[in-house]
């Protein structure tokens, strides 16, 4: 049984799942962009949590000093797998006009890849 996730990661990625299933909850196809900022959230928040059980010290530290420890003292994979989310969810969320929003199927495979770092992250 794992342990249950940090509540601010779940309560975004409920709202997340809530806008994939229903994308009008939005106007004007915001919803990709909305959806990809809570799941980004959802990360942010479980990994505030682990930390502030865990090693308050490097609470205090910017997000990319916590993933670079986290690969180094706490789970390499878990780790890479944090950062790679982090990035590639901070690069989804900000806008540029020559990009496209992005798919369904992107954000479900984030959504499932930050529920799982979530859970991974609260057992330890």
């Amino acid at each position: 049984m794992t342990a249950p996730i940090a509540p601010g990661s779940l309560r975004r990625l409920v709202v997340a799942d809530q806008l994939l299933h229903n994308p009008d909850l939005i106007e004007d196809g915001a919803w990709p962009r909305a959806c990809t900022w809570l799941i980004r959230l959802a990360l942010e928040h479980a990994l505030d949590d682990y930390w502030e059980r865990r090693r308050p010290d490097v609470a205090a530290a910017s997000r990319r000093a916590q993933l670079l420890t986290l690969t180094r003292t706490v789970d390499r994979d878990l780790g890479q797998s944090c950062t790679n989310l982090w990035h590639t969810l901070s690069r989804a969320a900000h806008h540029h006009a020559y990009e496209l929003s992005p798919t369904s199927t992107e954000l479900r495979g984030w959504h499932r890849g930050v529920y799982n770092a979530a859970a991974d992250l609260a057992g330890r």
